[in-house]
């Protein structure tokens, strides 16, 4: 199968840029469960003690973004353990998890798209690649909060603002992956029953 997103996913694995997707069912697998797993983790754990110590969601959880005021709000409400547990226990943690979610998913879809009519195929190899930049705005989502973490308290408008849209472009462009994600399995089954 020669498309578009496959090529492009591949020139770039070639350079090095993107690290190579699991080539098997079981590694896709795996890569899942681990990602799941840290999901679970941030979920139920670190963001779920932010978010009461705060009484307000974390940046990480706010598709929409967040002002300067809002940001400032947050951060003072976290208090110094909240803002501790942001920076240490948090941050590791999400800067682990986007690359592993870029490799599922990117991995996934090319899988399940194996399969597929080419006009079906053409189209979920080119969203497979934008795992991979959901992860890249994840990172910088990350580094943003960091730098307003360690200069509370005094935040830069600027900071605050770029990690808003950072926020706002990671939800977008996952939501994209999960969705061409899920559909990719439910056509790959339905294919696969169809078969029989």
């Amino acid at each position: 199968m020669n498309t578009i997103g496959s090529s492009a996913t591949d020139g770039l694995n070639k350079m090095r840029i993107l690290p190579p997707p699991p080539k098997s069912g079981r590694a896709i697998l795996f890569t899942f469960l681990l990602a799941t797993a840290i999901y679970f983790v941030m979920i139920f754990g670190t963001l779920a003690q932010l978010e009461s110590l705060a009484e307000a969601k974390p940046f990480d959880m706010r598709p929409a973004g967040y002002s300067f005021e809002s940001a400032t709000k947050f951060l003072s409400a976290l208090g110094t353990d909240g803002r501790r547990l942001y920076l240490w226990r948090q941050i590791p943690l999400d800067m682990v998890y986007p690359a592993l979610f870029a490799v599922c998913s990117a991995g996934a879809i090319t899988w399940f798209s194996q399969s597929f009519r080419p006009a079906i195929a053409r189209w979920t190899n080119v969203v497979a690649p934008i795992a991979y930049l959901a992860a890249l705005a994840d990172y910088i989502e990350n580094i943003l909060i960091v730098g307003m973490l360690n200069s509370w308290p005094e935040l830069s408008t600027t900071v605050v603002s770029s990690a808003s849209l950072a926020t706002m472009v990671k939800s977008g462009l996952t939501t994209v992956v999960i969705m061409t994600a899920i559909l990719s399995m439910l056509t790959y089954l339905i294919n696969r029953f169809h078969q029989r």
